[in-house]
């Protein structure tokens, strides 16, 4: 089955919906998504952004869960700016 292409900022919202299912990552204000060359998909999370700059273990235990499946539905848009065309 074929993936479905998300832009980094689509893929960052399915990930922060899957953190906000939890009440002790409501902290978590943002997460980046970044492109990468992996075997199983093109994508990561780079970083993830909470008030007071720390984020609770349970939660960077949900991100890992929630891209680990996010990557097998979704893969990446690379975009491509003008000046490269």
């Amino acid at each position: 089955m074929a993936k479905t292409l998300k832009t980094a900022p689509e893929l960052e919202r399915h990930v922060l919906n899957e953190l906000r299912r939890c009440a002790a990552c409501n902290a978590v204000s943002a997460v980046t998504v970044a492109a990468v060359e992996r075997p199983d998909s093109n994508w990561e999370v780079s970083h993830i952004n909470a008030v007071g700059g720390v984020v609770p273990q349970v939660c960077a235990d949900i991100c890992g869960a929630a891209v680990a499946r996010l990557r097998g539905l979704y893969d990446l848009v690379v975009e491509i700016e003008p000046e490269e065309i």
